[in-house]
């Protein structure tokens, strides 16, 4: 995780564009410098991530190609050791353990507050800069 100074990274992978803007537009409330990144697909996520890593990943668990999870699984395989979240509207017990299981930092079932989204960012951001400081 980067210092307190530099701006943290931010990918979100969301096929769903009306959603990114929302979460874009609410993004300031972190209150801290960030950079945010939107793509809408895992292939599209999987390459980005071989150019420059994030910090930070928020993925949708419905997406072409392949789910969230098995994108948060392929960047793990990578080395990606990123807090990450998912979010969804398909919520299950079944695709909670799975998401648990994968070391996945969040889970936010659709429809969600933004503001608890803001909330679980700015809480993953702290707790990496402090264990990169501690």
């Amino acid at each position: 995780m980067t210092a307190h100074n530099q701006r943290v990274r931010i990918l979100l992978v969301e096929d769903d564009n009306h959603i990114g803007r929302i979460i874009e537009m609410a993004l300031p409330e972190l209150g801290i410098p960030y950079e945010f990144v939107t793509v809408l697909g895992a292939e599209e996520c999987l390459e980005l991530w071989e150019q420059q890593p994030f910090d930070l990943v928020v993925a949708d668990y419905n997406l072409r190609g392949m789910s969230g999870l098995q994108l948060i699984e392929q960047l793990q395989a990578r080395g990606a050791m990123v807090p990450t979240v998912i979010v969804t509207a398909y919520d299950t017990d079944i695709l909670r353990r799975q998401a648990r299981a994968l070391g996945v930092n969040a889970y936010l079932p659709k429809p969600f507050f933004i503001d608890q989204l803001i909330g679980t960012l700015r809480d993953l951001v702290n707790q990496s800069r402090a264990r990169a400081v501690g």
